[in-house]
């Protein structure tokens, strides 16, 4: 039960403003054009107020046309006085019928690109959906606001509540490349909120919880109360903000203060399409919003590790780590792992656990879909760049430290962990690459694909 309007970040479609120089039958020529292209996109689109500027001397004041919503423009029509269209910052569509090749039109587009413009025209209906979904997934950041639970690296004097530290933690830089607003919320506010739930809310919101876990016991639901009220305080607090992802410094500085695992918070806010991250990662949680907002799918984040896992607290032996680790790259595998585990992408319900095999907690094990394709990626500290790869999942377990761990067969194991910027990957189901070559591209990030050597 998540209460957040998401609809105008995480779930919002493309915007866009048609817009129609010159006179005669300006409406119809919309409607035609309009219908055509909803024909095709769907509800990847939805379209504002139309635009219709008379003559050459209403398009000197062309921007008092525009919405202040409008993510892209659709150039109805191209009479040679519409070259103001290039100077709004926005990208223009320019659409062929039925989103094939349309040679008359390339000439036109060449012209407003000569002037600086970001102008789409497409060769066919494939190509078209691709961009579109791109310029969609780079508007949903820019509407996008996260809310940081926890302290940041490198603003905190509290040594213990570092966390990951491999993340921008420039605000504004983030802000410029990419829309994003992030604010930040302390740990200590976080547990007053969540202090302040009532046992009838927390209940309200087991209830809807129930259905998705097998042999729910007495002991559990008591257990559980207090990861819903932690997660009703984090879905207030997101909501009096107008924020759409969330991560959380849990620990770092969350199990320092008090030990409450928000493993399953974060699958609910995951499965509602509000990507959340842990371990207070910003830019894996970047990651996941990109992934999860260009494919409508919930985005996943863990460890790639090259060695199995301990079934309780820790790590195995050195000696078993080097080993492992040998056979991992001669094979080309590697193990995804950690907690946080969406029921939109599993096949079973959950199985309730403790924390790591350490007796206190609460994690939850649902079964990952096998024999698929996934995406793995991670943006890098300093924006510039996006480091992915394209890998198979063999086989899922529970394998307690932690909780889930899914064995994939990457295309270059050795290159992917020379190339990525942290331990912590985001995973998304599907091969992705070539739409997340177009969004990297838009938001001037440079695509690093790890491919299979030949």
């Amino acid at each position: 039960m998540v209460l957040l309007d998401v609809k105008m970040s995480s779930l919002r479609p493309l915007m866009v403003q048609p817009v129609y120089f010159g006179r005669g039958d300006a409406e119809k020529r919309i409607d035609e054009t309009v219908n055509d292209m909803s024909s095709v996109l769907g509800e990847l689109v939805s379209f504002l107020q139309p635009a219709i500027v008379p003559d050459a001397r209403s398009a000197v004041d062309l921007k008092a046309y525009i919405s202040p919503h409008a993510d892209a423009l659709l150039a109805v029509n191209l009479p040679v006085w519409a070259e103001a269209l290039a100077y709004l910052n926005l990208p223009i569509i320019v659409w062929p019928r039925r989103g094939y090749y349309g040679a008359w039109l390339r000439d036109k587009v060449s012209f407003l690109r000569s002037k600086g413009a970001t102008v789409y025209d497409f060769v066919d209906p494939d190509e078209a959906r691709e961009i579109v979904r791109a310029l969609r997934t780079v508007a949903r950041l820019r509407h996008s606001k996260i809310i940081y639970f926890g302290a940041m690296p490198g603003s905190t004097g509290r040594f213990e509540a570092v966390g990951v530290v491999g993340s921008c933690w420039n605000l504004d830089e983030i802000k410029k490349r990419f829309g994003v607003t992030v604010k930040q919320i302390p740990i200590s506010y976080l547990l007053k909120r969540m202090d302040e739930v009532s046992e009838e809310e927390a209940m309200k919101i087991l209830e809807e919880w129930k259905k998705d876990f097998v042999d729910l016991k007495e002991e559990d639901l008591k257990k559980l109360l207090e990861v819903a009220k932690l997660y009703k305080a984090m879905e207030s607090i997101m909501s009096e903000h107008g924020a759409n992802a969330l991560t959380i410094n849990c620990l770092a500085d969350l199990f320092q203060t008090r030990f409450i695992t928000p493993c399953i918070a974060l699958a609910k806010f995951s499965d509602a399409m509000i990507p959340a991250g842990c371990e207070g990662d910003l830019n894996t949680l970047l990651t996941m919003m990109l992934f999860s907002f260009m494919s409508d799918e919930p985005s996943i984040m863990g460890n790639i590790y090259l060695f199995r896992p301990e079934r309780g607290p820790g790590f195995p032996p050195e000696d078993i780590i080097l080993e492992d680790t040998k056979v991992s790259l001669r094979e080309n595998r590697a193990r995804f792992t950690h907690d946080v585990i969406p029921l939109k992408i599993v096949t079973s319900k959950y199985r309730l656990a403790d924390y790591h095999g350490t007796g206190k907690g609460l994690t939850a094990y649902a079964d990952l879909r096998i024999d698929e394709k996934v995406t793995l990626g991670r943006i890098d500290p300093r924006l510039d760049r996006i480091v992915f790869t394209v890998a198979d999942i063999e086989k899922v377990e529970d394998s307690v430290h932690c909780r889930f761990s899914a064995w994939l067969k990457m295309p270059d194991i050795k290159a992917y962990l020379q190339n990525i910027s942290s331990h912590h990957s985001a995973m998304i189901y599907g091969d992705w690459t070539s739409t997340l070559i177009r969004v990297s591209e838009m938001l001037g990030l440079q695509p690093v694909v790890i491919r299979r050597r030949t």
